[in-house]
């Protein structure tokens, strides 16, 4: 591909790329809708889904933020009863992060929501552009490792 047709290319997705972001966020669930849960709290549960629980600076790490940022996060998910905070008792400085059941709740709801939203988007597609964006989509994903 040429510079001039990557620079065409890169142009024309910076300007769809929001307006699809955006679109998707909006009809994701009614929590997020009202305010009451950010995309960032909604990475950290759907991480901790899958582990009993990760230390603050892995969250951080896995965010690719601040301490300070995963801390006011974190704040948040405990103050709204999605997560829990605990200590190591050899480390007071050691500070681990669990999902709790409301949070569990709350990301499946997510990711059912999510599954939702695909469905309505794709649907349209034919069976071989969905598999063609799919195929993208992984070689996309690969890079970015």
């Amino acid at each position: 591909m040429s510079d001039n047709s990557l620079t065409h290319f890169a142009n024309e997705v910076s300007k769809l790329m929001p307006n699809i972001l955006r679109e998707f966020l909006r009809r994701q669930t009614k929590e997020i809708a009202q305010g009451n849960i950010s995309l960032p709290q909604i990475l950290i549960l759907d991480v901790l889904k899958e582990r009993a629980s990760m230390r603050m600076g892995e969250l951080a790490e896995y965010l690719s933020v601040s301490m300070a940022a995963t801390t006011g996060i974190a704040d948040k998910l405990v103050k709204n009863a999605f997560v829990i905070r605990t200590g190591t008792p050899r480390d007071r400085r050691i500070v681990n992060i669990s999902i709790t059941l409301k949070g569990r709740k709350t990301v499946n709801e997510y990711n059912r929501a999510r599954q939702k939203t695909i469905i309505e988007i794709f649907g349209s597609l034919s069976s071989s552009d969905r598999s063609r964006y799919l195929e993208i989509l992984n070689k996309i994903h690969y890079r970015l490792r």
